[in-house]
């Protein structure tokens, strides 16, 4: 992959959605089903996370006798798991300005240089680990 990053090796991998634009797909839906998919999407990502956490607090909640405890520890808990989103929508519109800007450098020399030349060090790193493993113990 590095020597294909470094265009050494040309080698085209398949791609089954070449003609899909999943933001054109999108616009059919109404801006509130956007908003809701979104939602979705980062709940399915999140919640092998945040799964077992929920689920010792619900737990913990739902033996306890005392319900402002209980309902201060859920907001709590809403509270730390909600406070990184905020900053990111609050960005929202200058992120969208840098993804316009990357769109534009995807073929860019040091882009592509940087991820082969990371990957092949790293590949090179482990062979060379593997072979002398003395040499490479005090790094």
């Amino acid at each position: 992959m590095g020597l294909n990053l470094l265009e050494v090796i040309e080698h085209q991998l398949p791609s089954f959605f070449n003609n899909f634009d999943p933001r054109a797909a999108a616009a059919n839906f109404p801006s509130s089903v956007q908003a809701y998919l979104a939602g979705q999407t980062i709940a399915l990502a999140a919640s092998p996370c945040s799964t077992p956490v929920l689920a010792t607090l619900l737990g913990y909640v739902a033996t306890s006798t005392d319900p402002v405890v209980g309902g201060s520890l859920l907001l709590t808990y809403t509270t730390g798991y909600v406070a990184p989103l905020i900053p990111a929508a609050s960005f929202a519109r200058a992120l969208q300005s840098l993804l316009s800007f990357r769109k534009g450098s995807t073929q860019c020399f040091y882009r592509i240089m940087t991820r082969g030349a990371l990957l092949l060090g790293g590949r090179l790193y482990t062979f060379l680990d593997r072979l002398f493993p003395a040499a490479t113990m005090g790094m």
